[in-house]
């Protein structure tokens, strides 16, 4: 106690049913300005760390442990309640588990992040994907000011993490691009590449084969999977959307080109795109000179394939194909996308 008001507390223990703390708080004139925690269990989290807020209103945030549980956290962020915009702050974490959602999990974390309240300036992050398979993310720093890399070598295990799609085994991947300002918000806007992964179950491409009439890359969607080879395109992040801009995949039994976008919080999804099925057969057509350009009509496109939209649920959305669209020339082929305001 000083001059009746209370500048520290030293020691607290709080313990209870599913719960084991113990941590320190230092007061300052303007209120609290810094919280050791020595320990800190509480349902699937173990750690330890650390809360300091400098002069001039910077909060340095350090976490170390055997376990953090984030899953509740990013629903919380997610719904963005209005309140005041947030101090600037770096945070510094070290964690043997890191814990988003059900069965998604990261072992053996590194993160070192940095803000100024209102958008990431810096970012260097180390993610263990499964048994020996990892992750890299890196912004800023030097990167170079607003650049952005993502680097895995299990493709599947990222999404799976992310939360954005549960049926790819393995792959490398990565996104290269910037940070841009586009009419007063900030988005990411990255090329995407990709290879050697199989896409296995997906119950709405399965539909889609299947109203297709793709029987044999349906048999192997349900079987070991259907292989490709390659991956590529654009997808811009922007607040809760993402969008895919000419993404395009290839393997020896189909290939698909995509565009649209995935609202992430609303989980609701909007694609337009073309099947090629035995792509490698059919792309063929496309190396005979400019007649193979009208034929085909350019990368990843070929002389037989079908227009297809996906929209709704992201966990289940409607399914439709273009059958007018199966015979056509590739270069006709857009003539028959389908209105935005219906299949």
């Amino acid at each position: 106690l000083a001059d009746d008001k209370v500048i520290a507390v030293p020691k607290a223990t709080l313990a209870g049913v599913d719960i084991d703390a113990q941590a320190s708080i230092g007061f300052g004139t303007q209120g609290v300005n810094n919280v050791v925690v020595d320990h800190l269990a509480v349902g699937r989290s173990d750690v330890q760390g650390s809360l300091a807020i400098g002069e001039d209103g910077r909060w340095t945030i350090t976490a170390q442990g055997k376990s953090l549980d984030a899953s509740a956290l990013l629903k919380e962020i997610d719904r963005r309640p209005d309140q005041a915009e947030p101090p600037p702050f770096t945070i510094d974490a070290r964690l043997d588990r890191l814990i988003l959602g059900p069965a998604r999990k990261a072992s053996n974390v590194t993160a070192s992040l940095a803000s100024d309240g209102q958008h990431w300036t810096e970012a260097a992050i180390v993610l263990g994907l499964g048994d020996k398979a990892s992750a890299t993310v890196n912004f800023g720093g030097a990167l170079g000011e607003r650049q952005f890399k993502l680097t895995t070598d299990d493709f599947g295990a990222l999404l799976s993490l992310a939360d954005v799609y549960d049926n790819v085994q393995g792959g490398n991947f990565s996104l290269t691009g910037a940070a841009e300002d586009r009419n007063g918000t900030r988005m990411l806007v990255a090329d995407a590449t990709g290879s050697d992964y199989r896409v296995v179950g997906a119950p709405a491409l399965a539909r889609l084969l299947s109203i297709a009439s793709l029987s044999g890359a349906g048999a192997l969607l349900s079987g070991q999977g259907i292989p490709f080879n390659r991956l590529a395109g654009q997808v811009i992040f922007s607040g809760d959307l993402i969008g895919l801009n000419n993404l395009r995949a290839y393997g020896g039994a189909l290939g698909i080109n995509a565009s649209g976008n995935v609202d992430r919080v609303k989980e609701q999804i909007s694609i337009l795109g073309t099947l090629v099925p035995a792509y490698t057969l059919n792309s063929v057509l496309g190396n005979i000179p400019v007649l193979g350009d009208l034929l085909v009509g350019g990368e990843g496109q070929g002389i037989f394939a079908a227009n297809f939209r996906l929209y709704g649920p992201r966990e289940d959305p409607k399914v439709s194909v273009n059958p007018l669209s199966t015979l056509a020339p590739g270069i006709l082929r857009n003539l028959f996308f389908f209105s935005p305001g219906g299949p």
